[in-house]
């Protein structure tokens, strides 16, 4: 097994590829015409939300080595790791979508292409790739919270150490955007003007951060007991955030919206807990390879699986478990062949950092 293997964690493949096709699927159910689509949106919303948090944590140690040597070379580095990661897949599949419903060089389509369609409020006239407004979060998050934690270690956390530093700070960033989300976020139009909007939601991408912060110093001793009790947790708290979200789809309670953000985040952290908990059982055999396959595809099958369901909606294919069994098919053949045959060398093209110490930055306590 190649070293980078060795140093993944299969339950947090599992988690991401589980995240994926729970957006995945349910797009089939809200595009088919069987009565389910408040159940299917709400289960696609709250898929999102894991993959907010999982981000978080699992760039943890790259954004921990940003604040150790708060230097411009360490940041440029991530940077291009992950703009290498992310945007080469996002404008392959954003040019496959444009072209079904001829947005090619329209200005939604640039909108689109520079991540700012969803910037302060949502922009685009026809929001075509309802998809990309979470990628939008996410990459504004790559430029905007390292730089943060940087510029507010330089200039008010000084003298702490590096890990409380960080602690603060990400406590500072998410309360900013919680009270610029409280102030000013839309009640009326809550949805396309806040919940999917970047400026009021990139501190959901922060939480993760702080968990990973909090695993790498808190010392895990998973046993079967501990593993029921956090499992059941994450039970109890995608209950609660399935149940907030289906209330907001036919209710306009200001609660409910209020308190989306928070219920998600308490949501995605207990769902990365949940399933490192068990990460030692997947270590084994075929389990493994499953997990990291699944992981591997996770971000193709985001980006694609739109593109194959209007293909298949304009060819009269989507049509009861037969159109589901051809949709789920075709996604995955996509996803796989486009992650071996265009994402892995781009990964495997990308720089490292200078002075990574893969021991001490890329460990979280699992047993």
């Amino acid at each position: 097994m190649r070293a980078s293997e060795e140093r993944r964690l299969p339950a947090l493949d599992l988690l991401r590829g589980a995240a994926a096709f729970a957006v995945m699927l349910p797009h089939y159910f809200m595009y088919s015409a069987n009565g389910m689509s408040p159940l299917a949106e709400s289960f696609s919303i709250t898929a999102v939300e894991v993959f907010f948090v999982l981000s978080g944590f699992v760039l943890g140690p790259q954004i921990m080595l940003c604040a150790t040597n708060r230097n411009w070379a360490t940041l440029k580095t991530f940077w291009v790791r992950r703009w290498m990661r992310t945007i080469p897949s996002f404008l392959v599949a954003l040019l496959c979508i444009s072209v079904i419903f001829k947005q090619l060089g329209s200005s939604d389509f640039f909108r689109y292409a520079t991540y700012v369609q969803n910037l302060f409020w949502q922009h685009n006239v026809d929001d075509y790739y309802p998809v990309a407004w979470s990628l939008s979060v996410e990459e504004w998050y790559y430029v905007a919270f390292p730089s943060f934690l940087l510029l507010c270690g330089l200039l008010l956390f000084r003298s702490t150490d590096v890990r409380s530093r960080c602690i603060a700070i990400s406590l500072f960033f998410i309360a900013l955007i919680a009270v610029a989300r409280l102030s000013f976020g839309d009640m009326i139009e809550w949805g396309p003007a806040v919940r999917r909007v970047v400026v009021f939601r990139v501190d959901a991408i922060g939480y993760g951060f702080l968990l990973y912060l909090i695993a790498q110093r808190a010392k895990f001793s998973w046993t079967t007991s501990s593993r029921l009790i956090i499992f059941g947790l994450f039970l109890v708290t995608a209950a609660l955030a399935l149940f907030i979200n289906m209330r907001m789809l036919n209710d306009d309670a200001a609660w409910l919206k209020h308190a989306f953000p928070f219920a998600s985040a308490v949501f995605g952290i207990s769902a990365i807990l949940a399933f490192i908990s068990f990460n030692e059982l997947l270590r084994t055999g075929w389990l493994s390879a499953a997990c990291i396959y699944l992981g591997r595809i996770s971000y193709p099958v985001y980006l694609f699986h739109l593109v194959v369901l209007y293909l298949l909606v304009a060819l009269g294919l989507l049509d009861g478990m037969t159109g589901m069994l051809l949709y789920f098919a075709v996604v995955v053949l996509c996803a796989t062949l486009f992650f071996y045959g265009f994402e892995q060398p781009i990964l495997a093209a990308r720089p490292h950092y200078k002075s990574y110490d893969t021991k001490s930055l890329m460990s979280v306590p699992v047993s």
